[in-house]
């Protein structure tokens, strides 16, 4: 339940979620699994084992239920799931030397309270922590270490420890960063003065501050990565020529990203080394490095292609966390759009200034793929592919440059780069043109289309005659078991007329005899909303695509 409900909140909170365990709040504390009573050293190994339970429910990458028989807990037959949104980190809140070696071999985040361990016993904790990390084969730069703050405060007059000026404060947590190892502070607090002192001044000077200490020290030891994941590195690339800026962004084959990133939703691939840019330079450091390693190079975005060039098996520079989406102008309907945001997310944040924008029929779809391909979407006959609402883009081009292009600047490459896909260049931003929409008629009409030929011809002409307001997509579904080929027809009425949606969708029950109907007026964005599915690479043999039909019937 405690994994099931912590990959719950990961999926809403879009990632942000992390996991802090401990093994009790009192020393003395007897602790029960399944009824028995625990010492604190079984309650240790208790927690060990939960960690591991809870780790292989999040994997739903392996095939089949988890079955597990421990020492404490028993899982005899379990779905795995749901996927968490990212990988989450597991903190451990330890003190005592059985759960600090416990938190060296095992987890992800050391998460004391500084009020509880001072700081002479932390080179010992420390200590313990790596010394477990080593004899596990894991680097301890692998366990990250944070802290908590309590009652703490600013002030100009007293001088206490995390008591005064914001300059006081830099110079208190400065060797719990440079000599402790801390790399984020968790204010344990509700003070909204402190809170936003915190994030406002003290932050900011903090980071400049180690900034400028690392960098006067020539002898930092270079970030490391455990045994493991140097073992399942491959020899067609050189992993220590990434560059430094791209060093905290590289995924490679043996880190537990790594199945969340290599595949696209209809094909398998082993790259050799994923690189997540954050932003424009990202990507140019990112092609020039992949450029000198002479290896193929996929860019994702949303990872769903189905041409398959979302991945390989030399290099890909995934564009997910590129995803914002802003409005430059609501009255005008320009918008702004980077590559790794979902169309389903667009179309949430289009929706309060009463805009949308035609976008493919899944909203886990990525922004990238679908507009430099073509766009054809729940109100395609009514506006129009996705690429003509295009005004402008950034885009990345072979040789590192940093364009951008619109009908006056680069005009032969804006016109490339509109319906060629990802031919000539990696776009990082795109400028569009939404238009006025708020609700939209969504109805599926399921028949019997046994006779099939018959049945596509008759739902052809009817979206031929049917008003422009109407798109629709259909699914064909096999007969099974004795059953009847089916067809699932989906029909979007762009506008809120009521009378005239039911007008337009009504003949849509002669194509066949009719299973099933429903049909309601919702808000656009409800019809795309993005699941964010993880894609595993089921092969192109499990796909067919009705595009052609779709095409010529517009």
């Amino acid at each position: 339940m405690l994994a099931r409900a912590a990959a719950s909140l990961d999926v809403l909170s879009e990632g942000r979620f992390e996991l802090g365990l401990g093994a009790g709040a009192f020393p003395k504390a007897v602790h029960g699994v399944g009824g028995r009573a625990l010492t604190p050293g079984q309650g240790v190994e208790a927690l060990e084992e939960a960690i591991g339970v809870i780790r292989e429910i999040w994997d739903t990458s392996k095939p089949g239920p988890l079955r597990h028989e421990g020492k404490y807990y028993s899982v005899p037959a379990m779905k795995r799931g749901p996927n968490p949104a990212h990988d989450i980190g597991v903190w451990l809140g330890a003190y005592k030397p059985r759960m600090l070696k416990l938190t060296g071999s095992t987890a992800d985040g050391w998460l004391p309270t500084l009020q509880y361990i001072q700081t002479p016993g932390l080179t010992e904790a420390n200590k313990i922590i790596d010394d477990a990390a080593q004899e596990a084969g894991r680097s301890p730069r692998e366990i990250r270490r944070l802290l908590n703050l309590f009652n703490v405060g600013f002030s100009a007059t007293r001088r206490g420890h995390l008591q005064g000026t914001p300059e006081q404060w830099v110079e208190d947590l400065l060797p719990l960063v440079l000599d402790h190892g801390f790399s984020a502070f968790l204010i344990g607090q509700d003070d909204p003065a402190v809170i936003r002192t915190f994030g406002e001044e003290v932050g900011p000077r903090l980071r400049e501050a180690v900034e400028r200490e690392r960098r006067a020290d020539k002898t930092a030891p270079a970030p490391t990565r455990p045994a493991i994941a140097l073992s399942k590195r491959q020899a067609t690339i050189d992993y220590d020529a990434v560059p430094e800026a791209l060093a905290a962004k590289v995924i490679e084959p043996g880190d537990r990203m790594y199945e969340r990133v290599r595949h696209s939703y209809s094909r398998t691939g082993s790259p050799a080394l994923v690189i997540q840019a954050e932003n424009a330079d990202d990507v140019v450091a990112a092609l020039a490095y992949a450029r000198s390693q002479n290896v193929d190079i996929s860019v994702r975005s949303g990872g769903h292609g189905l041409s398959g060039r979302s991945t390989d098996e030399g290099g890909i520079i995934d564009l997910s966390k590129m995803n914002s989406v802003e409005v430059l102008d609501a009255a005008a309907g320009q918008i702004r759009v980077e590559p790794g945001a979902r169309w389903g997310h667009v179309a949430q944040a289009l929706a309060p200034h009463g805009l949308a924008m035609s976008s493919g029929d899944y909203g886990d779809v990525g922004v990238g793929g679908l507009a430099t391909a073509g766009g054809i979407g729940y109100l395609a006959r009514k506006y129009g592919l996705t690429i003509d609402h295009i005004t402008a883009a950034e885009v990345v081009v072979a040789d590192g440059r940093k364009l951008r292009v619109d009908s006056q600047n680069h005009p032969d490459l804006f016109w490339g780069l509109r319906g060629a896909g990802g031919n000539f260049g990696i776009v990082t931003a795109f400028e569009l043109e939404a238009y006025p929409l708020r609700d939209v008629a969504y109805a599926t009409v399921t028949v019997d289309a046994t006779d099939t030929a018959d049945f596509l011809v008759k739902w052809g002409a009817l979206v031929e005659a049917a008003p422009r307001e109407i798109s629709s997509f259909m699914s064909l579904f096999p007969a099974r078991r004795g059953g009847t080929v089916t067809a699932q027809i989906t029909l979007v009425y762009a506008g809120d007329d009521v009378e005239a949606a039911q007008d337009a969708l009504t003949p849509f029950l002669e194509a066949g005899p009719v299973i099933g109907q429903q049909a309601q007026l919702v808000p656009y964005h409800a019809t795309v909303a993005p699941p964010e599915n993880q894609h595993m690479g089921q092969g192109m043999e499990d796909s067919r695509s009705g595009m052609a039909v779709a095409c010529w019937i517009m």
